[in-house]
């Protein structure tokens, strides 16, 4: 009790004399005097915006200051915490000494000194050391720490270390005259952040620092030049801005034809392209994306993806993958519940297709609604195509389709589907195709049933369900541009009514289908998962590649197995079996495992892929030798997480050379050999992030030759470089 009026009465006596800078929360012991004040035991005050405990604490009113002494421990509005010995003060910690200083940051980074002078709001620590290495302080030697004789330390923006000696494991490595970092709380602020070291047989040294500017809250510049010893200089920027309902960045960058190779591999297409690169003296590539929502239901964008040739973003280690088709366009978007309405313009760069059209524009709508106790939609498109050599071509597609499920007794679903089609073609007379102007309407009907069965036993439950449906559609003789004549049978749409990628085709033809899915169950835990069928056309089919599995009148056989062996290890397998030729065309089977330690995945495959070019000039550049390339090999994936704080990565792909037959005469290669293989290390604890990785890239095609390549970055956490 006496403790708590002693408590009262001080803190009325604060409040009184002080206002609502100061104010006395806790203290054993408390006298006082017309200008000061003293407390001992336990003292508990805040002062600005600050809690400061000791042993002992006083106040002097006339020359504002505070002394503390003994275990002081002082939190700010910042999180940082401050411990000392002693500590003296003025004028909201304007000015003021202490000893012997520790200082904990809100991200666990740390800074001691001996002494600390405080001028302006800084802190001046003699003889500091800063560490972000928390939990290894009760480690024999810190994973690395910095030492200076002279540190500023100011909570509301950076850290400067003057004559910095880095050490590691207690060693120093290094040495710098200067040295900066921003302050935990600080969200952006210019500098320095990690490199990134790298090593290649074709680039020979390679160095990409980065410098950030922060231009505001909302903009910032970054300066990212990649410099090798063998092949040039790349200048890089990113620069990003983020505005009231929206957002605008560009990635761009520039070199000279330093790095272009004089040694070309391939064709005399290849060859082409690599002179035209050379005569125009530069190299470069320009990523920029534009968003802005205009209101709840309308947004606007571009994007812009361009490269001065198709070699030039593998050459350099820009981004971890890119895409084979780049694609730039301006669009306009409107979403309204379900429904979804698009104006677009849009144009390309691809690395395999010689005449890819822009879309000038592309107006595009997609309605929903219920319907009858079904869903009606209505998918409507139209765009104009603008083609090299004087070609065009416009189009006009739109898709009306009702589909409804309804259950039949015992267990019986009966899905019933009906679409029409209308697609009209104008096509210029300028060059002469295959396709000519036209206008036609495309009924399709597509009738489904499936029926679930269980089957129980003692130890397992088995879900068998039999598939069988037909689609009813009129036959077309050939495919137009822009639609895609080479579907292929697999598991994803063998059950379905559009084999397409694109969702604006309908198969032509009629066609039945059919097949059986089991699952196999045991106390409530999956056993297997098996999945068999195909398809026949009960009209003559159109023209078709053999490796499609479609070519003839009875499909090839899909199937699919995956069986679950343990908690952590599953079998996997899909393929696709010709009857005709007595084999497998398609098959890839494989392990997958996981568990707190070890991710695991073995995958063989083999099989052919159907290249076509769907803007060709005719029908009948279709040919099976030219638009096949056949693959085989095994792919081997393991992550293996040897404690907390390392983990070991590695892939490795043996397989045959991936490569098109240029000719009537000429066979892709069959010899299996090392395609691809990569090793990476990753270290980290709380303070230190190492990634160590080296890789072999097979690059294949104008002046790229496969190149191995080491990349090492160390990132120093919590320094903010």
């Amino acid at each position: 009790m006496k403790k708590f009026l002693t408590a009262a009465a001080s803190c009325i006596f604060f409040s009184s004399i002080l206002g609502e800078e100061i104010s006395f929360i806790n203290s054993n012991n408390a006298r006082h005097t017309k200008e000061a004040v003293y407390c001992s035991g336990d003292v508990i005050i805040v002062y600005y915006r600050r809690i400061i405990s000791a042993d002992e604490i006083s106040y002097d009113k006339k020359n504002e200051l505070i002394e503390a002494k003994g275990n002081v421990i002082i939190k700010d509005e910042k999180l940082n915490t401050y411990f000392a010995d002693s500590l003296s003060v003025k004028k909201n910690f304007a000015s003021g000494k202490a000893k012997n200083v520790k200082i904990i940051m809100p991200d666990k980074s740390r800074l001691a000194a001996e002494e600390c002078t405080l001028r302006d709001g800084k802190f001046e620590l003699e003889n500091a050391i800063f560490t972000p290495c928390y939990e290894c302080t009760d480690c024999e030697e810190l994973t690395w720490q910095i030492k200076s004789p002279l540190v500023t330390f100011d909570p509301e923006e950076y850290t400067e270390y003057e004559n910095v000696k880095f050490e590691l494991l207690g060693s120093p490595i290094f040495y710098m005259p200067y040295l900066s970092h921003v302050s935990p709380k600080i969200k952006r602020k210019s500098g320095f952040l990690v490199p990134e070291l790298s090593v290649s047989s074709k680039r020979g040294f390679g160095l990409c620092p980065k410098y950030l500017c922060s231009i505001s809250d909302s903009q910032e510049l970054l300066l990212k030049p990649i410099v090798t010893s063998k092949i040039g200089s790349v200048g890089w920027i990113y620069y990003g801005l983020r505005f009231p309902n929206g957002e605008f960045n560009i990635d761009a960058s520039m070199t000279g034809t330093k790095s272009v190779s004089n040694k070309v591999g391939g064709d005399d297409f290849e060859e082409k392209a690599i002179r035209k690169i050379k005569d125009s003296g530069y190299r470069g590539h320009v990523f920029s994306k534009i968003r802005y929502e205009i209101n709840d239901i309308w947004r606007c964008s571009s994007d812009i993806n361009l490269a001065s040739d198709r070699y030039y973003l593998k050459r350099f280690p820009f981004f971890p993958s890119i895409d084979r088709v780049m694609e730039s366009n301006a669009k306009l978007e409107g979403f309204d519940d379900e429904n979804y309405t698009s104006l677009k313009m849009a144009m390309f760069q691809s690395e395999y297709l010689e005449n890819v059209p822009r879309i000038l524009p592309a107006l595009e709508r997609n309605y929903s609604h219920e319907l009858m106790g079904g869903t009606f939609h209505w998918d409507s498109v139209f765009m104009n195509l603008d083609f090299n050599n004087n070609r065009s071509a416009q189009k006009m597609i739109s898709k009306a389709s009702w589909d409804k499920k309804i259950l039949l007794p015992q267990g019986n679903i009966f899905n019933i589907k009906g679409v029409a089609f209308f697609r009209g073609l104008n096509v210029s007379e300028r060059q002469k195709t295959d396709y000519g102007s036209s206008f036609n309407a495309v009924p399709l009907l597509h009738c489904s049933w499936q029926w679930p069965l269980v089957l129980s036993s003692n130890w397992m439950s088995t879900i068998v369900t039999p598939v069988a449906g037909t689609i009813i559609s009129v036959n077309k003789k050939y495919y137009d541009v822009f639609e895609d004549p080479v579907c292929e049978a697999n598991i994803l749409n063998l059950f379905d009514e559009n084999r397409s990628v694109s969702p604006y085709n309908i198969d032509p033809g009629k066609r039945i289908y059919y097949g059986l899915k089991l699952a196999g169950y045991s106390g409530g835990e999956n056993l297997y998962r098996f999945m068999v069928g195909r398809s026949a056309e009960l009209t003559t089919p159109p023209e078709r590649l053999e490796s499609s599995g479609l070519k003839h009148k009875h499909s090839n056989i899909i199937t699919a197995l995956d069986v679950f062996l343990l908690d952590e290890l599953t079998f996997v397998s899909n393929g696709s079996y010709s009857t005709r030729e007595k084999k497998w065309l398609t098959l890839e089977g494989g392990l997958r495992f996981s568990n707190e330690k070890i991710d695991f995945e073995i995958l063989a495959f083999k099989g052919k892929q159907c290249l076509f070019d769907p803007f060709a000039t005719n029908a009948s550049s279709l040919t099976e030798e030219q638009k096949i390339q056949k693959y085989k090999g095994v792919m081997l994936d393991i992550s293996w997480h040897a404690s907390d704080s390392i983990t070991l990565k590695g892939g490795i792909v043996i397989g045959n050379e991936f490569k098109n037959a240029t000719s009537l005469h000429e066979k892709p290669l069959n010899r299996c050999k090392l395609v691809r293989h990569n090793v990476r290390l990753l270290w980290h604890n709380e303070c230190t992030e190492i990634q160590a990785m080296v890789e072999r890239r097979n690059h294949n095609g104008g002046d790229l030759k496969p190149e191995t390549v080491f990349t090492f970055v160390v990132y120093l956490k919590n320094l903010g470089i």
